[in-house]
Order: structure tokens, then C-alpha cells, then sequence
């Protein structure tokens, strides 16, 4: 991997934690005002959306096992993983990451959990644009797998 693209890979990782724990002071540290949604009802789906999050989280760390690293750039040694949760997700982390942060919007919805939630969302959109492009320079079969899996959330889709 070139010096330049390890770089960008590693600064991308960098902002990736920093946002990340942007958003986990938010949900510690910011007034816990409601902005839109009180009650049990919201705190509850959220709680569910957190618990799927977590189970996606696990499954995707699982599978990529060796293959892991918050730098976008795939590892010197890795190789595509498309089995497993990987069959439907190209980025279930990413998935799962957001489906954490829906749930945790959802069990406190504060101006500043709203705001941070955006912020990693849009983040993690631009990262994946970003690691699909150094995917489809590293392996010759990234767009046949990239045109049959979802990418971060799910669409309607024919599986082979």
C-alpha cells in the first residue's frame, strides 16, 4: 500500500474515533432535554435497535476475524470476505454502528445526541466511498460482490 493512501487510511480511522467519542460524550455528558421523542416506547425500540446493533457489530468483527482494522485500507495479508453476514453486508460494522446510534437517539433524543448521530452518520458515509474505492483497486471480484450485497443499509435485492 502506498505511503500516501496509509496516511489518508489512518487519519480516516483517527476521525472515525474522535466523532465516535463525540457522540459517546454527547450521550454522557450533554442536558438530557428531550428534543421530539419521551417515553417508554422510544426508549424501548431503541433499546431493541441497540441490541441488534450490538448482535450485527459481533457478527461482522467475527467474520473478518485477522482481516479487522479501523483504517479503510484493506491489511498487506487480508482477503475479501464475503460469507457470513458479509453474503449481505458489505459494511455490516458500519451498518451496526448506525443502527447503534439510531437506538441511542432514540432512548435520548437531545439536540446534541441529534447532532453527533448526523455527524458519524455522514462520516461513515463518506469513509465507506472512500474503502470501496481501495476494495475495488485490491480485488478484481470487489464489483461482482459490491452489485450482489447491500452496502450500508438494506435495499431490494435478488441474493445468488
Amino acid at each position: 500500500m502506498p505511503l500516501a493512501t496509509s496516511r489518508t487510511g489512518s487519519l480516516y480511522g483517527l476521525i472515525q474515533t474522535i466523532f465516535l467519542c463525540v457522540f459517546a460524550a454527547a450521550i454522557f455528558l450533554a442536558p438530557r432535554t428531550p428534543l421530539l421523542l419521551k417515553g417508554q416506547i422510544a426508549r424501548t425500540i431503541g433499546g431493541v435497535l441497540c441490541l441488534a446493533g450490538l448482535a450485527l457489530l459481533f457478527a461482522g468483527v467475527r467474520r473478518l476475524g485477522r482481516n479487522i482494522q479501523v483504517n479503510p485500507a484493506p491489511k498487506e495479508n487480508a482477503t475479501l470476505v464475503t460469507t457470513g453476514i458479509y453474503r449481505w453486508f458489505r459494511h455490516p460494522i458500519y451498518t451496526a454502528i448506525l443502527v447503534i446510534v439510531a437506538g441511542l437517539f432514540l432512548r435520548q433524543s437531545t439536540l446534541a445526541v441529534a447532532l453527533a448521530a448526523l455527524v458519524v452518520t455522514f462520516y461513515l458515509a463518506i469513509k465507506i466511498r472512500f474503502e470501496e474505492k481501495l476494495l475495488m483497486a485490491r480485488y478484481p471480484d470487489y464489483e461482482r460482490y459490491r452489485k450482489r450485497s447491500w452496502g450500508l443499509v438494506p435495499w431490494p435485492r435478488r441474493f445468488s
